[in-house]
């Protein structure tokens, strides 16, 4: 009797062992393979993505954007030179993150503008005193009444810190400029990687260094020159230009609903009418721009000439 149980519970065991439907088995090694394909695909992909560590700049142009409903398009323009005002950032902005991955120092040469690339250089000159200065241009900067907002540090040396504003020719260095693009680039590629793993990690013996060029004290911070250039003060006056009046009863209606005292003249080109107001000062200028923008006269630019 024994025998027999026995026999039988061998029995149910070999056919609960056959049992196990091919279909199943067959679409676990299906997922199994579908798993192992997927893995080695990300893995393709992730070779392929150049670097993306937090430490790197990044050449940048960008799409176009609003600021107040006033589009802007950054471009690569080596021809860039153009007058206007310039405000600076305090230490609101120091090392925040600029749009390319660099950061806004207050104690730097460096500017934040709206179109040039990023990074650019460029050469700022206070028109009212006539100092000038090399920055890079590392950020973008949301204000339609300024074309330049630069650092503290650049805004004392063009003497125009307790002022807070300066009417500035900003003109683009091409070589320079694109010497940066060159290293931001590089900076992101494959190879740039595995330079830096590849570099010496042990110590690099200095022994034999003339040490009379060497500083003794660990302290001491060394830092760049900075030129400061001068050139002929310009004088040049501040205008307000808005663009594309419908009528020119619109023009002296928005001078009245501003009550805008100073000088303007109204100039019709084709069907539209534009209004001039100044000269200005450049914090009256600074406020009316804002001003007209608001009432919908998006295209509202400050002219010195």
């Amino acid at each position: 009797m024994i025998k027999l149980l026995i026999s039988f519970l061998f029995f149910i065991y070999l056919f609960s062992c056959k049992t196990i439907e091919k279909p199943k088995l067959s679409n676990i090694v299906e997922k199994s393979k579908e798993k192992v394909i997927k893995t080695l695909s990300s893995n393709e992909k992730e070779t392929k993505v150049y670097n993306n560590d937090q430490n790197f700049i990044h050449y940048l142009i960008g799409d176009s954007y609003f600021i107040e409903g006033v589009k802007y398009t950054p471009e690569e323009n080596y021809l860039y030179n153009k007058t206007g005002l310039a405000t600076y950032y305090g230490k609101e902005l120091h090392n925040v993150k600029t749009a390319n991955n660099d950061l806004n120092k207050v104690t730097e040469l460096l500017g934040r503008h709206k179109t040039l690339p990023l990074p650019s250089v460029v050469k700022v000159t206070n028109l009212e005193n006539g100092l000038s200065l090399v920055i890079k241009i590392v950020d973008r900067h949301e204000d339609n009444s300024s074309i330049l907002e630069v650092s503290r540090k650049v805004a004392q040396l063009l003497r125009f810190y307790k002022n807070e504003i300066a009417r500035v020719r900003v003109e683009i260095l091409a070589d320079p400029s694109k010497q940066w693009k060159s290293v931001a680039e590089a900076m992101n590629q494959p190879e740039f990687n595995n330079t830096i793993v590849s570099a010496p990690t042990n110590i690099v013996s200095i022994s034999n260094i003339d040490e009379d060029n060497i500083s003794k004290d660990d302290n001491e911070i060394y830092e760049q020159p900075i030129t400061i250039g001068s050139e002929p003060i310009e004088d040049k006056q501040l205008f307000l230009k808005i663009y594309n009046f419908t009528t020119y009863e619109d023009t002296q209606k928005i001078l009245k609903e501003l009550n805008i005292l100073e000088k303007s003249t109204v100039n019709k080109e084709e069907s539209y009418y534009n209004l001039v107001i100044g000269p200005l000062m450049n914090e009256e200028a600074n406020k009316l721009v804002s001003s007209f923008i608001m009432k919908g006269y998006k295209k509202t630019e400050i002219i010195i000439e």
